[in-house]
């Protein structure tokens, strides 16, 4: 059985007197592509040669990794054979959090060598590498569970495990090993409230409805929300031409990145996740932490991809919420133009005008032209209901010293006006005044 070759993503090592060779090319793999395998127990040519293993090897290898290799990485450390039986180590790991070194130094992948990183090509990585805040700001619970998270890695045909290994590889621990924010935000039982509010008319006066889509994994309430709005996304039909003319109150591919891009490049540190407020004229998508320090305006709607959350993206990019192509906001640009985007303390806000009024909206906006043209003793009995929904009509009557046949007349009208609604029996029922 042969391995292949060495090269930028794998190395071969005869034997463990070698480890720390080995787990030094494995820090300058890592630095150069962010993932890296290293065997023991095989030949430079990549022929297996085999090796004794003990009881305790892989735990060694572990606490060497542990003790010589910084930031700390969370390898996938087999034991493996081949068709004749002979032994062979695979240790393999992923990050993001370069530049790794290996005792205190510095390498970097060079076709199948190790070079010593220079000064210059040191700063050019921490230029480069992001700081990627929350995954080293430790979750405020430790006592986290995960089954929505695999739930939906399982259906895309990913087989999650309850292991160091894959929460380490999926950057859900920080160095110190424990749950960071990333394992907080796709947790079960997170504290993250993400709200939809919806408010009648242009301004935030009157808020008409607020519903509450988090404390759960940040993946599912995302599509929750993605679930509503494409509910409400209802079609306008033009048949006055000599054509139908279809037109949709939004367009829902840009509202679909504009959401994904907030969750996703929030600043979750600050513990206030993203929103939408939907208005009469209007969706307004607000993320807080502003563009990425060295993303110019330029580039941001040019589709630079500058992650503000590195390891949050590759989550995301797993489960199938995002890509590295970078051509949401194009796309959104595209449809709407950069007017919609406005950058004002620490935040980013997406406005999407809607094609329409909405059916609740011309409902309201019937409902109010009609209370305002109601004759006298109309109004009467709408602000008597209004205050006693309880009443029969001859209560209604009584109070208001009009007949009950007129009484009926005026609530039939009311009725049919949608502003007053029976609900229950005639006789135990009661009013819902609009």
């Amino acid at each position: 059985m042969n391995l292949g070759k060495e090269n930028e993503f794998q190395e071969f090592k005869e034997s463990l007197s070698q480890l720390d060779k080995g787990l030094r090319s494995l820090t300058s793999m890592l630095n150069r592509h962010g993932e890296a395998v290293v065997y023991f127990g095989v030949t430079d040519n990549g022929d297996i040669c085999g090796l004794e293993i003990g009881k305790n090897t892989l735990m060694d290898i572990r606490n060497r990794i542990r003790d010589k290799i910084e930031p700390r990485i969370y390898a996938d450390i087999k034991e493996e054979s081949d068709e004749t039986g002979k032994k062979y180590i695979k240790v393999s790991a992923k990050g993001s959090d370069i530049p790794y070194s290996f005792d205190g130094r510095y390498f970097l992948r060079n076709v199948a060598a190790d070079e010593q990183a220079s000064n210059e090509i040191l700063r050019k990585m921490l230029s480069n590498s992001d700081a990627d805040l929350i995954r080293q700001k430790p979750s405020p619970v430790q006592d986290l569970t995960f089954q929505s998270f695999f739930a939906i890695l399982s259906g895309l045909g990913i087989h999650p495990k309850d292991s160091e290994e894959f929460y380490g590889n999926y950057g859900m621990l920080n160095r110190d090993g424990k749950y960071n924010m990333n394992a907080y935000l796709m947790s079960d039982n997170n504290d993250i409230s993400i709200k939809v509010v919806t408010f009648e008319g242009n301004s935030k006066s009157v808020m008409s409805r607020r519903t509450e889509y988090g404390k759960k994994c940040l993946l599912w309430s995302m599509s929750e929300v993605l679930e509503y709005f494409n509910s409400i996304n209802i079609t306008n039909v033009d048949v006055t031409g000599s054509k139908r003319n279809e037109e949709f109150l939004f367009d829902f591919p840009s509202f679909k990145e504009a959401w994904i891009n907030a969750c996703l490049h929030n600043d979750w540190n600050s513990g206030i996740a993203p929103s939408v407020y939907l208005f009469d004229d209007r969706i307004e998508i607000v993320s807080y932490g502003g563009l990425p320090f060295s993303l110019s305006l330029e580039g941001f709607f040019n589709g630079t991809s500058v992650p503000v959350n590195k390891s949050l993206l590759t989550i995301f990019i797993v489960s199938k919420y995002a890509e590295q192509s970078g051509h949401g906001v194009p796309t959104i640009v595209e449809k709407y133009g950069r007017n919609i985007f406005s950058f004002d303390d620490g935040m980013i806000k997406v406005t999407i005008p809607l094609s329409f009024e909405r059916i609740e909206v011309v409902e309201r906006k019937n409902r109010i032209f009609k209370q305002n043209n109601l004759t006298v003793n109309q109004k009467k009995i709408y602000e008597y209901l209004l205050e006693n929904p309880a009443d029969s009509l001859q209560d209604v009557a009584d109070k208001t010293g009009l007949s009950l046949a007129g009484v009926k007349k005026i609530c039939a009208k009311l009725q049919e006006y949608g502003m007053i609604e029976r609900i229950g029996s005639k006789r135990d029922g009661v009013w819902k005044v609009k």
